[in-house]
């Protein structure tokens, strides 16, 4: 009995775990959405074409980052860690990972591409400029709360 409630307060901590995760990417999402809506200034023409595209290839984006990031090092781990890795199979993660690297930006250069047929090129600019600071923002407050729990 007592196993069967331990192993159920530990599935209900790790469900709490990814659905506080999954809010709070959902949480960023809206912030990056309106600060590039903010930084862009869409008309409502603009930002009726724009989101579609952009949702598409930033979710394609996203997810190859995740397999490159995550399952590449899950990999890598499962193998032994770096350490313990033959060199053919040192090879082997270094060319999947070039790979990868490749997808994101074929997936990149699409998306300019698709953009300047929807945003005047100046508007693909303050994307770029918009994302950049985004994710310095994000980054600057994570460590601004880190510092904060650690006091």
């Amino acid at each position: 009995m007592k196993n069967i409630l331990l192993v159920l307060s530990v599935i209900l901590l790790n469900f709490t775990a990814i659905s506080a995760q999954q809010m709070n990417r959902e949480k960023i999402n809206l912030l990056k959405t309106s600060f590039i809506t903010n930084a862009l200034d869409f008309t409502p023409s603009e930002a009726e074409k724009f989101w579609p595209v952009y949702n598409l290839y930033t979710d394609k984006i996203q997810q190859l980052k995740f397999s490159l990031e995550g399952g590449l090092h899950r990999k890598i781990r499962s193998s032994g860690g770096i350490d313990n890795l033959s060199e053919e199979k040192a090879i082997e993660f270094l060319d999947q990972s070039l790979l990868i690297e490749k997808e994101i930006s074929a997936n990149k250069i699409e998306l300019i591409e698709t953009l300047k047929k929807i945003l005047p090129a100046k508007k693909i600019i303050k994307l770029q400029k918009a994302e950049k600071d985004f994710n310095r923002t994000i980054l600057q407050e994570y460590g601004r709360r880190k510092r904060m729990q650690g006091q």
